[in-house]
């Protein structure tokens, strides 16, 4: 499952929250065509999506197959970034914390 700072949820919601939205409208991760990862502004979830709420109100939709692929990472706002800009921190393949 993608993690998602509070740094990050912080962003996306004052995101949000300067535009008009309604109460199900979220950012959605996704793939987009070329492969890369992109958001867009959505009504709602799709039935399989991961959703990732702030004072109980979804902020971000993770489309599944996004949330698969990206297991174990982190949606995290880039650091010394103006304005400030989302990052994803994945680990690195060689380093495991298994005991």
């Amino acid at each position: 499952m993608l993690a998602v700072s509070d740094r990050a949820l912080d962003l996306i919601a004052s995101a949000i929250d300067a535009e008009d939205v309604t109460d199900d409208q979220a950012l959605r991760l996704a793939r987009t065509p070329e492969g890369e990862f992109g958001l867009v502004l959505v009504d709602g979830p799709d039935s399989d999506d991961q959703v990732v709420k702030r004072d109980d109100k979804p902020v971000l939709y993770v489309a599944n197959e996004v949330a698969i692929s990206l297991d174990g990472a982190m949606l995290d706002v880039a650091e010394d970034t103006t304005p400030p800009r989302l990052t994803l921190r994945v680990p690195d393949p060689g380093s495991s914390n298994h005991s």
